[in-house]
């Protein structure tokens, strides 16, 4: 690993106090510490050695809190978070803050430097219908009720890891447009391309990428009928443009289930399923999500 950071807790060598073992209590690290924006690292923080009593560990990295969960596969008392990279955040030099309580009560915190490189992006033009591009008035009152709405899904992921093995594909479609293009509708600059588009004619078969809690199945003006699944620890997956749902708000599933069918809904130039993964407030490239994932469970 790279970015190596050891954290000296309190009542350990270095902090005034002299212990048996000699050592750090706690150690972090950063899987990778140089990070294109709209990408994942995992933090990882070792406290096997940490005195019991230390309690309130906790990452955050700007604005964002950054949930730590007990490794997937290493042993108990180490704990790992996903940290994701706003696509739209410029390259620098920045921090990932931790925070902790000691046995005294005692507030501490410490900082990991991370990079943050600019990723190889592209501009990509599409033809939609305009009401997409210039929405009314109506339109427009339409889309912030149901921005705010999933601003407060995002914003309250369960606790509990819901996922289990592997995130997969949600179908086997080719990808038609990659995660973080810039994209003009109808010739106006709109967005960064905040997922991947898979290949699929419509009524192709959509299956959940993990297990989790269906939070969200229903129609919103831009992503027509989506499904946003919460697999827990602050990980989200969204499937968008479906030509039916399948599923209902409220409903756990399993990795593989059928949530729905793929279609042309909302801001669509043709059929196709879009495949979305947000982390802990940024969305990220599903793709390399996937793999990071896979390198945690191999560890």
């Amino acid at each position: 690993m790279v970015g190596v950071i050891c954290i000296v807790l309190p009542g350990c060598a270095g902090a005034g106090t002299e212990t048996k073992a000699n050592k750090p209590t706690a150690v972090a690290r950063l899987s990778v510490a140089k990070v294109a924006n709209g990408q994942v690292t995992v933090i990882e923080v070792d406290l096997r050695n940490e005195d019991p009593f230390t309690t309130g560990l906790k990452a955050r990295f700007e604005q964002n809190e950054i949930t730590l969960f007990q490794h997937p596969v290493k042993a108990q008392g180490i704990y790992c978070g996903l940290v994701g990279i706003p696509i739209g955040k410029k390259p620098q030099k920045t921090i990932i803050d931790l925070q902790w309580t000691d046995s005294e009560g005692r507030q501490h915190s410490q900082s990991m430097p991370l990079q943050i490189i600019e990723g190889n992006y592209k501009k990509e033009a599409l033809k939609v219908a305009p009401k997409h591009v210039s929405p009314s008035p109506k339109d427009l009152q339409r889309i912030k009720a149901e921005k705010k709405k999933i601003g407060r899904i995002y914003a309250s992921s369960n606790h509990n890891r819901l996922w289990y093995g592997n995130f997969v594909k949600p179908l086997t479609g080719n990808t038609t447009s990659v995660f973080g293009n810039q994209r003009l509708f109808n010739g106006e600059l709109q967005s960064y391309h905040r997922g991947t588009d898979l290949r699929a004619k419509t009524g192709t078969p959509v299956y959940a990428s993990n297990s989790g809690i269906v939070r969200l199945a229903q129609n919103l003006f831009y992503s027509g009928n989506i499904v946003i699944v919460d697999h827990g620890n602050g990980i989200f997956t969204n499937y968008a443009h479906l030509s039916k749902i399948q599923v209902r708000a409220g409903q756990h599933i399993a990795r593989g289930d059928q949530i729905g069918l793929s279609g042309a809904t909302g801001r669509v130039s043709g059929p196709h399923l879009h495949w979305g993964v947000k982390i802990n407030g940024a969305y990220v490239d599903p793709m390399q999500f996937i793999v990071v994932i896979s390198d945690l469970l191999l560890q």
